[in-house]
């Protein structure tokens, strides 16, 4: 059963990435010959079970799930202006692509350089939550990945997995402990305190993910990297109870077991 299991996993993990564009990168060399500089962030793509509301603990759980995936948009703003690109407001991305009318999985595979010579675009980042676990009670972990797309050739510049971890800290009486940063995204944003641990979670594996990419064509250093694989990337990201955080490289084959069977 559990050999079963692994190749299903393995299918599965193949059937995503076929999804994807044909023509793909393994260095960020066609990044710097293109020069991307404003990127377009589509709405969050979440494959994450849901609950089957039976009660209304399970409707919470949902909509937290719900809040946690658009959230995850706006992460990836800071990171990618940190960079040196113009990052489109995600609102007003919003209004292009209810406009422009094409799927996430359109945006993927479909001629999208109409983008580019209607609304200015260069790029566009493609974020798909995968799956949600809670292995322990005060632990979260989150699968996700991170695609940006060329609207001029339709490459795949930049494709990243991430395995989010985050561990919260807890007393003798097993009550939650928060931590100053955890206090400070929590009086910030007034969500509830469940919810602001994904999205911290979230909004770190962002970070992580997205400042590993080259800096745009407007800093100094850029190309400095330019033999830097660039897809596909597996890390793992870890936010630990002293509020440290590890990150490295991750196997590919443990990744698409985990992320793609229950």
């Amino acid at each position: 059963m559990r050999y079963s299991k692994i190749i299903l996993a393995f299918l599965c993990l193949a059937l995503v990435v076929a999804c994807k564009s044909e023509k793909k990168v393994t260095t960020y060399e066609e990044l710097y010959k293109e020069q991307p500089f404003t990127i377009l962030i589509v709405p969050t793509q979440d494959n994450s079970k849901r609950q089957q509301e039976k009660n209304t603990q399970d409707h919470a759980v949902n909509d937290e799930l719900d809040m946690a995936a658009t959230f995850m948009q706006q992460t990836c703003v800071e990171p990618l202006v940190s960079l040196g690109y113009y990052a489109v407001p995600p609102l007003a991305g919003n209004t292009i692509l209810e406009k422009y009318g094409k799927s996430y999985r359109q945006l993927m595979l479909d001629n999208i350089s109409d983008l580019g010579s209607q609304y200015g675009i260069d790029a566009i980042l493609l974020v798909a939550i995968h799956k949600w676990a809670e292995p322990e009670v005060n632990e979260v972990v989150v699968f996700a990945e991170y695609t940006l797309r060329s609207v001029k050739s339709g490459l795949e510049l930049m494709h990243t997995w991430v395995r989010g971890d985050k561990i919260q800290p807890v007393d003798d009486k097993g009550d939650p402990i928060e931590l100053a940063a955890d206090l400070a995204f929590l009086q910030t944003t007034e969500m509830d305190p469940h919810l602001a641990h994904r999205c911290l979670l979230l909004q770190g594996m962002s970070d992580f993910a997205l400042r590993n990419m080259p800096t745009s064509a407007s800093r100094w250093m850029f190309k400095q990297d330019q033999y830097t694989s660039a897809n596909p990337n597996f890390y793992s990201f870890l936010m630990n109870t002293d509020g440290s955080i590890e990150r490295e490289k991750y196997n590919e084959d443990a990744f698409g077991n985990e992320c793609f069977t229950d």
